[in-house]
């Protein structure tokens, strides 16, 4: 991707504007320099806050800390005009303190994982995109539509593309945020997503380095392993990384999980491994960008603790460190960066090459300018483009005779079916209902009670077809357990997958099974068209699920 340097007047001009006060002089246009250790070792840290309001602890890491960025989560705002005046608001604290202006972060990558559900458009996520048939167009379309408006909110970089394999399928945290199953189909469309993040001139991030796709256990709450072999790992999870550093990606997220063919030290995660981080990401894969942990918080550092893990990751080789809601640990973790340079545990010059890494990449992006100017989004025609991808993206795999439905129909679903919840946003059986108010509809939990399946068992003997939405089946007992129940009835079965496509492996014998990727309203408005016979199915299988589909199944029509 190219870097961009602004070093005109305008530019040096903010910059020199951005000096603590206090702080020694330096170089004109030299924005590190001037900076004191304190604020350095700031510049390498984000944090979050809990709540709408920004906190005493989170002003006082701007004020007191010069502090790189901010991380926003759908808690922190209402809605885009909330989020906006949120960013003019710790924007204009950082200019009180004559700090560097901050990064702004979100995980906005469609899909499963998105942190704005109103005044925004609701895109699909990339294994959606990845299933319709010119999935290199779709991805540069999403990506556009993304970085436009994240730009006129005022957010600045988004931890996105996922650039992971999943070729687990019982993976717990990536499935469906991840585009394929096949390593070059990855590649291709994390290349794409790239280009088109360069296009917008937007920061981008590919995660999870060096690959998290074949994990089997969710590092948000533990500690995960990959046992393949360095040819596999070659071949497989870092291919994405190498075709994301060959088209200039400006970032790469760490993985928290162990990889022994990389480093041996027992149950030590990537994010703490100088042998991963710097021996082969930056030596041996020549990656010059910012190498940004995942969140320090999540439970595969958990043994380790917040603070200790952010030191242990900036002596590993990261530059940017992610922390969460322990107001404590961004403090702690300050001091001992701090504490560590003073006595020369670290060079003095390994945090001038992770500031000026920062630094340069906010001036690369016009960061040190401010909030760009933007023109408001089109929401209404981009919303149009985003249900037209969902549209494309709904693949059929099966169906013996039950689609296009007719006659009285059951639907039971959960309301909120991805990992990431959003305000506002139906369910499957609302959007049903809205086509055919003569429904029986039945909304359940993401874990059904025995009591939710032996209602919705009952009111199959009245239906015609029952359709049933599904989210990780092998994961979720109790939604096996429904699915079970109802195709014990003499009523046959629709199963729609709303998060990975693996669920058919679960519940082999159902009569249809679609897979929507994705539980948001587009996604959810395209599947209904398909099973009412509206539409005829456009997508194919972007992953292989074994045993049963290879890559590209799907159906074009109902026979």
């Amino acid at each position: 991707m190219r870097r961009r340097t602004l070093l005109g007047a305008a530019a040096a001009s903010a910059i020199a504007a951005c000096a603590p006060n206090g702080s020694p002089s330096g170089p004109p246009g030299d924005p590190v320099a001037v900076l004191s250790l304190e604020r350095k070792v700031g510049q390498l840290m984000s944090v979050a806050f809990h709540g709408t309001k920004i906190t005493s602890a989170l002003e006082s890491m701007i004020r007191d800390k010069g502090i790189g960025g901010v991380i926003l989560y759908s808690e922190n705002f209402t809605d885009t005009s909330s989020l906006k005046q949120l960013i003019v608001d710790l924007s204009r604290i950082a200019r009180e303190a004559r700090s560097i202006p901050l990064f702004f972060e979100m995980d906005q990558e469609g899909g499963a994982v998105a942190r704005i559900g109103t005044g925004a458009t609701i895109l699909p996520g990339q294994m959606a995109l990845a299933a319709t048939p010119d999935p290199t167009a779709s991805v540069m379309k999403a990506v556009s539509i993304t970085a436009s408006e994240l730009t006129a909110i005022g957010v600045n970089w988004n931890f996105a593309p996922d650039a992971d394999v999943n070729d687990e399928p019982t993976n717990p945290v990536i499935g469906n945020r991840s585009f394929s199953s096949d390593p070059a189909r990855v590649q291709v469309l994390v290349t794409a997503a790239l280009r088109a993040y360069a296009s917008a001139n937007f920061l981008a991030c590919a995660k999870h380095f060096p690959g998290h796709g074949s994990t089997t256990v969710d590092s948000h709450t533990g500690l995960p392993r990959i046992d393949a072999d360095q040819a596999t790992l070659d071949r497989v999870e870092l291919a994405p990384f190498r075709a994301a550093i060959a088209a200039r990606v400006p970032a790469i997220m760490s993985a928290h999980i162990v990889v022994p063919a990389l480093d041996p030290t027992p149950d030590l995660p990537v994010t703490l491994s100088r042998r991963v981080l710097t021996d082969l990401l930056r030596g041996a894969l020549g990656f010059d960008g910012v190498i940004v942990t995942d969140d320090l918080e999540m439970g595969a550092l958990a043994s380790v603790g917040e603070a200790t893990a952010g030191l242990r990751a900036f002596q590993a080789g990261a530059d940017f460190l992610l922390f969460r809601f322990d107001e404590s640990a961004p403090v702690e973790a300050h001091r001992r960066i701090v504490d560590a340079v003073r006595s020369g545990t670290i060079a003095s010059a390994r945090l001038e090459e992770s500031v000026r890494r920062v630094v340069n990449l906010k001036r690369a992006y016009s960061i040190y300018l401010g909030q760009r100017a933007a023109p408001p989004p089109d929401l209404e025609g981009n919303g149009r483009i985003a249900l037209d991808l969902a549209r494309d993206s709904i693949t059929l795999l099966r169906n013996r005779g039950v689609l296009p439905l007719r006659g009285r129909t059951l639907v039971v679903a959960p309301a909120n079916a991805d990992v990431a919840v959003l305000p506002n946003q139906p369910g499957l059986s609302a959007v049903f209902a809205r086509k055919r108010p003569d429904a029986v509809t039945q909304t359940v939990t993401l874990h059904p009670s025995a009591a939710d399946i032996g209602r919705a068992v009952a009111a199959a003997r009245g239906a015609d077809a029952v359709v049933v939405a599904t989210t990780d089946l092998f994961a979720n007992n109790e939604q096996r357990q429904l699915v079970s129940e109802l195709s014990r009835e003499s009523t046959p079965v629709v199963m729609v997958s709303l998060r990975g496509p693996y669920d058919i492996a679960s519940q082999p014998d159902v009569a249809a099974y679609l897979c929507a990727y994705d539980g948001r309203e587009p996604s959810l408005a395209a599947v209904t068209e398909v099973l009412l016979g509206e539409r005829r199915p456009a997508g194919s299988l972007p992953v292989e699920i074994p045993g049963l589909y290879a890559i590209g199944a799907g159906m074009r029509d109902f026979a």
